[in-house]
C-alpha cells in the first residue's frame, strides 16, 4: 500500500540521486575540460568515458527507484532498454512519465548503448569522435535533467498530497 510518506521517502531518494548525479556530472565536466584543452592520451579519453558511464549508472539508478516503486516487473532480459522505455510511459491513476520527451528517451538510450560499449571494449581504445558525440548528449541530457526531477517530483508530491 502506498502511502503519502512512501511517495515522501521516494521523493528523498529521488532528490539524493539527483544530488549524486551533480556531483559525478563535475567529475565528468573535470575530465571533459582537460580533452577540450588539448589532453589526448587514452587515459584522458579513458576518464571521460568512466564518467560518462558512471552518470549513466546514477540514472539507472533513478529509474529503477521509480520502477520498483510502481511496477516492479521488469524482463530478465533486455531489462536496461525496458527500463527506459517505462520511463517513457504514463500509466493513469498510476504514475507520470518521467521522460517528457522523446529526445529525453533518445538522450538516455545514446548513454545507455555507450555504457554497454564501453563495458565490452575488450582492451580496444575508445573512439574519440563517438566519445564526444555522448559527451555532447550528456551535456544536454544533464541540462534538462533537474527540470525532469523537478516536474516528476512535484507530481509525486500533488499524489501523495492526496492520500494524505
Amino acid at each position: 500500500m502506498r502511502t503519502y510518506g512512501s511517495f515522501m521517502a521516494l521523493c528523498a531518494e529521488l532528490d539524493g540521486d539527483l544530488a549524486q548525479l551533480r556531483r559525478v556530472s563535475a567529475v565528468n565536466e573535470r575530465a571533459w575540460t582537460r580533452i577540450e584543452r588539448g589532453a589526448d592520451d587514452q587515459v584522458d579519453w579513458g576518464a571521460a568515458g568512466f564518467t560518462l558511464h558512471t552518470l549513466y549508472g546514477v540514472m539507472e539508478g533513478y529509474f529503477l527507484r521509480v520502477s520498483k516503486f510502481f511496477e516492479n516487473n521488469l524482463p530478465p532480459q533486455g531489462w536496461h532498454k525496458a527500463l527506459l522505455e517505462k520511463m517513457r510511459l504514463d500509466i493513469p491513476g498510476l504514475r507520470p512519465p518521467v521522460f517528457r520527451t522523446d529526445e529525453e528517451f533518445r538522450l538516455a538510450l545514446e548513454l545507455l548503448k555507450f555504457r554497454h560499449r564501453i563495458r565490452n571494449l575488450y582492451g580496444e581504445d575508445l573512439d574519440p569522435r563517438k566519445t564526444r558525440e555522448i559527451q555532447f548528449a550528456a551535456i544536454r541530457l544533464l541540462d534538462l535533467f533537474p527540470s525532469i526531477h523537478a516536474e516528476f517530483r512535484g507530481k509525486l508530491v500533488a499524489i501523495a498530497e492526496r492520500l494524505a
